[in-house]
This record gives C-alpha cells, structure tokens and sequence, in this order.
C-alpha cells in the first residue's frame, strides 16, 4: 500500500500588540488546515493580547520574543498579522530594537521568501507623515503589503480567510 506523504510548509506568524491578535489562533487554526507548520514569533508588547499557552499548544513551539536557544526552521513564508504602525515604521528604517524586526530585516534579504503585510492602523496613525511612506518603502524591498481600510472598516481588518487565501496564493508562485 502507496503511503501518501503530505508536505506540511513552515509558517511564521509576526504578531503585534493590537487588538486582534487576541484572536490569532483562530488564524493558526485555519493555516494548520491548510498543513502550514506554525511558528508564532510575537513583539514584547504583544503578549498583553495573545494567549501564549494556547498557542503553545496549538503549534508545538513555544512562542518567540526573543532570541531562542536553538534557532528557528527555515520558513517557506512569513505573515505579519497584525502589523502596527510602529513595527512597520521602524521595520521600514531598519530599526532592530526587538527579536521581531531584526528576523524581518533578515527575511527581507531574502528574497526568495514571501512576506505578507496586514497592516492595523487606526485611521489618525494612518495619517502620519510616516505611514505611507513606511508602507512604501516596505513594497520596494519585496514585501507584499495588504492595507484596504475602506474594503474592510475598520482598521484594515481583513478575515482570517481571505488572510489565508492570500497566502495560498503567494506560496503557490513561490513554490
């Protein structure tokens, strides 16, 4: 009997302090659907909102804030969700102040692997001289930014779901 062998891909997930990200397993349920292996990498501030034993459990790998003992897989795709104004503001001028933005600087060299933006920002950040600009600077170096504020109100909150299609999507021209 044919063993069938599914190829399960390894997933980061860069969670900010926002909101939503009290809801990031219900995202990390969806992509382990999907048969992405999950890594949630989270930013300090971010673990006021998300539920680290949860997501412990759910992937298999503790959640990382800093730099771990042993290193971190190779990842065949990064999502950043949510993404503030501040992550992305400092992701954009190489800031390098938390584990997070330092594995983004270094993911953003790389240019083979596909990185997902799904920035939250209230509608008064979003009018900082510097958001804009962050956003672009990112595009130019390759990441794939998702801001549509007016298609899903308020905040840029867009569905898990179509997150994930996303991200389908982006593999699957990648792989």
């Amino acid at each position: 009997m044919r063993q069938e062998h599914v190829c399960i891909k390894k997933l980061a997930i860069v969670v900010c302090a926002a909101l939503s990200a009290s809801q990031i397993q219900d995202f990390v349920h969806l992509v382990q659907q999907d048969q992405w292996d999950v890594w949630i990498i989270a930013t300090p501030k971010a673990s006021d909102f998300i539920n680290e034993p949860l997501l412990r459990r759910l992937t298999g790998h503790p959640v990382t804030m800093t730099a771990p003992l042993s290193p971190l897989p190779s990842f065949d795709a990064v999502v950043v969700v949510p993404a503030t104004f501040n992550t992305l503001k400092k992701w954009a001028q190489g800031i390098e102040d938390t584990y997070a933005l330092t594995l983004l600087r270094i993911w953003t060299r790389q240019a083979y692997l596909p990185i997902l933006v799904f920035p939250r920002a209230s509608a008064e950040l979003a009018q900082d001289p510097a958001f804009a600009p962050s956003l672009s600077r990112l595009e130019q170096q390759g990441v794939q930014i998702y801001y549509h504020p007016d298609q899903y109100p308020p905040n840029n909150n867009i569905p898990w779901s179509s997150i994930l299609i996303k991200l389908r999507n982006a593999s699957a021209h990648n792989g």
